[in-house]
């Protein structure tokens, strides 16, 4: 386990100690504050402390198998004194199957063992909620490729392509992690999106608590999301800094609804051109810079051509290759 992390002065300093600490009957809230701010220092110190705490109910579950509590005779005089001879070895029997259960001898206690990767996708225009065996809910946008997989130690989802949304079931054992080019989002229960476009991934937090991490080129490094909050990294793993989601914007997607405040028309026409097979573009870059604010739904192309020809009087031409141009009437 990795220890590296300065300890809080007083309290554990691996998640060993914390498994320990948390168990104790003194542990308090002090105690559950600062096992917190431990966790926050290091999104190996939560990957830490969710194997030892796996580690931990595995031996539980073995201690508490019937199966390995064979029913034994009313003890004479002569099996009492054998019995107390042998208890010394008990502790080292507990070591032994600990010790299988660490290296996978005990992999069938695992609630879901590890399982060839399944793959979900939408085609272009299209939406998808999936509901998977553990509990949690993805919404899959338009034109999005993910690849889930059940491991003993995670839940794995990939995202190649598009973008997408987890309701997560919690798990302590098996954290829900999210891999998207370079970096990885981390959760045990919570509500958060993924989105991946040209390289680049966006991670928006609704609900609950993640860690995004990530290990290109950059040096590697993690950011805990608070809610309502959203980040993104590069093709090379350089994280951005925090800033402000609004909910509703940022969930309108999976109800088929479009929201933009405020918004650039060159990053608008992005996210249209993602639900139909007819491009928009723009005839000038300076067009790009109109600010667009209005609530549309997903794919009503004509929709959003209407009102871009009444509020700020685009024209809108057909030209080669099935894509649409749009250039001001002054020109």
């Amino acid at each position: 386990m990795n220890t590296a992390t300065p300890p809080l002065q007083g309290f554990p300093d691996s998640a060993e100690g914390w498994l320990a600490r948390l168990l104790s009957p003194e542990c308090n809230a002090s105690d559950h504050a600062a096992f917190e701010g431990w966790l926050a220092m290091s999104s190996q110190n939560a990957l830490d402390y969710a194997e030892v705490e796996r580690i931990h109910q595995l031996a539980g579950a073995l201690r508490a198998d019937p199966t390995l509590h064979g029913a034994e005779p009313r003890p004479t005089a002569r099996m009492q004194t054998t019995r107390r001879k042998r208890t010394w070895l008990r502790p080292l029997a507990w070591a032994a199957i600990l010790m299988l259960a660490v290296s996978g001898g005990f992999w069938m206690l695992a609630d879901v063992r590890d399982a060839k990767p399944t793959r979900y996708a939408t085609e272009i225009g299209k939406q998808r909620h999936v509901e998977l065996p553990d509990g949690s809910a993805l919404v899959l946008d338009t034109n999005t490729l993910v690849q889930v997989a059940y491991e003993h130690s995670r839940r794995h989802v990939v995202l190649l392509r598009g973008r997408m949304q987890a309701s997560v079931a919690h798990d302590g054992n098996r954290p829900f992690v999210v891999t998207s080019g370079v970096g990885s989002v981390r959760a045990l229960g919570t509500v958060f999106q993924v989105e991946r476009q040209d390289g680049n991934t966006v991670v928006a937090l609704l609900e609950g608590r993640v860690i995004v991490d990530t290990n290109g080129n950059q040096p590697s490094h993690a950011i805990e999301l608070h809610p309502l909050q959203q980040l993104a990294y590069d093709a090379d793993g350089a994280l951005g800094s925090p800033r402000s989601v609004d909910r509703s914007v940022a969930e309108s997607w999976t109800r088929g609804r479009l929201v933009f405040k405020e918004e650039r028309l060159a990053d608008l026409i992005a996210v249209f051109n993602r639900y139909s097979h007819e491009q928009l573009i723009l005839s000038g870059s300076e067009l790009g810079e109109i600010r667009v604010s209005g609530v549309f739904n997903a794919g009503d192309q004509s929709g959003l051509l209407a009102t871009l020809r009444q509020g700020w009087g685009l024209q809108a031409k057909p030209v080669a290759g099935d894509r649409i141009e749009l250039s001001s009437s002054k020109q």
